[in-house]
């Protein structure tokens, strides 16, 4: 849906993106949303005024004015909008995470940067938490945190024996080890096919240091370490799922932030496989060189692109320098190192606002 959306091109300039979300809100802003939205389209609606054939937009506008209930029962979801009547197109998306965003653009191409970046603030995480005899998993989604019921194995690693024969109490200490040791194994292979049944491709562990000594090993055999992410110490196992929210994202955050330093690593290690700043990257993007993608704080300009050939151009102009079409129109840099990325099927890295912001601007490691 990605690559056909980002495909998209109306010779009308009559593409609408909608983004809305509040990170914070209160009872008595509900009213000030939707106030904020009208005022969005409102302004979209003045600057297309003068012309004279607007009914698809006109009609687009009026339907995301209504999704105004949506948004006020709950302004902290993520909602984006690609509207084209004209390419009969509507595709909303909700997701479960919370920044603030409000933005309304009408173009000849769907901006779909923020989309991404919020796509990856989702990325689905398994959370287990682990005590001795007993296990409970959980999946992440953004701001959610969802319980799976029974799916994990329980033993009872108790003593029961008071008997004060002489190496009795040393037979049953070893008996124990032996039941702890069954057990990690039977829960590894547990989580394996677990995890095979969800679409989370990383695994964060909540458990004590000397649970952990013995859980890691059985995960290795198990095939299962390299999707750990990493974990974190186990306060309780009473914790509630908020708790163990708040405790497993900046885990799996650390190790987002972490594999996006990787990439940065060896485009700096191979400056002769490599490409950085947005217009060495375009330029690689053309020639079909780019293998990875990575957008990262990308500054906020605009470049200009054909309607005709897809040339681009860092200057503005009337004329395109290549052909001569006269449809020349602006896009955000980022849109259009995106889009030349997924025509020429690179694999494109977007990480979310919070890691983005601590990143260079766009980088690329090429084929040759």
């Amino acid at each position: 849906m990605k690559v056909a959306l980002a495909n998209v091109y109306d010779e009308k300039a009559h593409a609408i993106s909608f983004y809305f979300s509040r990170a914070s809100f209160s009872e008595a802003s509900h009213q000030e949303e939707v106030l904020n939205i009208k005022h969005l389209v409102d302004r979209v609606k003045t600057k297309w005024s003068s012309e004279s054939d607007t009914a698809d937009l006109a009609g687009d506008l009026a339907m995301i004015l209504e999704m105004e209930r949506q948004i006020r029962a709950n302004p902290a979801r993520f909602r984006a909008v690609f509207a084209c009547s004209r390419k009969h197109i509507w595709q909303e998306y909700d997701l479960p995470t919370c920044e603030t965003v409000s933005r309304l653009e009408v173009s000849t191409h769907f901006q779909l940067v923020p989309l991404l970046r919020a796509l990856e603030s989702c990325t689905l995480c398994s959370v287990v938490i682990v005590e001795n005899g007993k296990a409970k998993g959980f999946i992440i989604n953004g701001a959610e945190i969802h319980e799976l019921d029974g799916r994990l194995p329980g033993a009872d690693l108790s003593v029961h024996a008071d008997d004060s024969r002489v190496g009795w109490s040393h037979h049953i200490d070893n008996n124990v080890s032996e039941r702890k040791k069954a057990y990690m194994k039977e829960l590894a292979v547990d989580l394996h096919r677990l995890f095979q049944g969800t679409n989370c491709q990383h695994l964060v562990i909540g458990c004590r240091e000397d649970v952990w000594s013995e859980l890691e090993p059985q995960l290795d055999k198990a095939g299962l370490g390299p999707t750990v992410a990493g974990r974190f110490h186990l306060a309780s196992f009473d914790l509630t799922p908020a708790e163990i929210l708040q405790a497993a994202r900046p885990v799996f955050h650390k190790w987002q932030s972490e594999h996006y330093a990787e990439f940065w690593q060896k485009v700096r290690e191979q400056p002769g496989l490599s490409a950085v700043g947005v217009e060495p990257v375009l330029c690689a993007l053309a020639s079909g060189r780019v293998q990875k993608l990575c957008l990262g704080n990308v500054p906020d300009t605009e470049v200009y692109a054909c309607g005709g050939c897809n040339t681009w151009s860092s200057k503005a102009s009337d004329k395109c320098p290549a052909c001569g079409n006269a449809e020349v129109y602006a896009i955000p840099a980022e849109e259009l190192l995106l889009r030349e990325a997924l025509r020429t099927h690179a694999e494109v890295l977007v990480p979310d606002g919070a890691i983005a912001a601590s990143l260079d601007p766009v980088g690329a490691l090429l084929r040759y």
